[in-house]
């Protein structure tokens, strides 16, 4: 009888783990877990054309770059989690010292801040790419300096992968 009881009790530890597991996992996924991505891209007649700003993406530019000048970048804020995510705002940031470039009126294009973004939606917040160069221009005596792109909500900011160095080259 007390090896039965011995392996009952076992089994009913092993599940209040995993039910006490699942749960804590449901809990962390109702909160909203936004995923920044920086982007560049060139405002046409047509619309926005995008790309990822951590990498050299000029030769894909080019194109684009001879017939439109209007050269942005900005952030792209995907809500992967259950709950909205509300923006409050968004900056271009140096690292390591953190000085940030708010940029300020209305945007070129993308959406405006505050912002709430839905469960599984997206936003962009862009300005115009001169903006970053006059800022990278003047935080240019910053050793190891990167630029990432910042988007703040509540007390908490979040901060996407360093810009590529060579997109100041472009435009």
């Amino acid at each position: 009888m007390s090896v039965a009881g011995f392996v009952l009790g076992l089994v009913a530890t092993v599940l209040a783990v995993a039910s006490l597991g699942w749960q804590i996992g449901t809990f962390l996924r109702q909160r909203p877990r936004p995923r920044l991505t920086a982007v560049i891209g060139r405002l046409t007649p047509d619309g926005l054309l995008t790309n990822d700003a951590s990498a050299d993406v000029r030769e894909c530019l080019s194109n684009a770059a001879e017939q439109f000048d209007d050269l942005v970048i900005g952030v792209k804020v995907v809500n992967a989690g259950r709950a909205p995510f509300h923006v409050d705002g968004w900056a271009i940031r140096s690292d390591p010292d953190g000085t940030s470039l708010v940029p300020i009126g209305k945007p070129v294009a993308g959406a405006d801040v505050p912002h709430e973004i839905p469960p599984a939606g997206s936003a962009v917040f862009l300005t115009e790419l001169a903006h970053a160069h006059h800022f990278s221009d003047v935080a240019a005596g910053v050793a190891d300096q990167r630029l990432v792109l910042t988007v703040s909500s509540g007390a908490r900011t979040y901060a996407t992968k360093p810009i590529a160095t060579e997109l100041f080259s472009a435009g």
